[in-house]
């Protein structure tokens, strides 16, 4: 029987080929030549339609990477900050549960009952 994180893998690898097929099916049906023009001046009479479309997926995948960076780097120095904040907390409450023991003779009475049942 296969694990949960095997099942996941094998789901991710069928989605891979299914996005591949689908590209490659789309590859194969775009094989006309489109008339490219950028300006009345930069102009392209042959390019091939796939072409274009790789091209505009490419900077669309860039421009949507630059428009996020700086919200995944906040989010990390943010992450980065409460995890070192808490880890200090955590480190201080267990400091003040100590004293709190020491001063409440916890510690001495925990020692005096297991000395007593020998």
């Amino acid at each position: 029987m296969a694990s949960g994180k095997d099942g996941m893998d094998l789901i991710a690898w069928i989605g891979r080929l299914i996005f591949f097929l689908l590209a490659l099916w789309l590859a194969l049906e775009n094989t006309a030549t489109v008339p490219l023009r950028l300006s009345s001046t930069i102009q392209w009479q042959n390019v091939p339609l796939l072409v274009v479309i790789l091209v505009c997926f490419v900077a669309g995948v860039l421009a949507g990477t630059l428009v996020l960076t700086p919200r995944l780097i906040r989010l990390r120095r943010q992450l980065a900050r409460t995890s070192s904040s808490e880890a200090a907390a955590q480190q201080a409450a267990e400091l003040a549960l100590t004293r709190a023991a020491r001063q409440g003779g916890a510690a001495g009475d925990l020692e005096l009952e297991t000395r007593g049942r020998r």
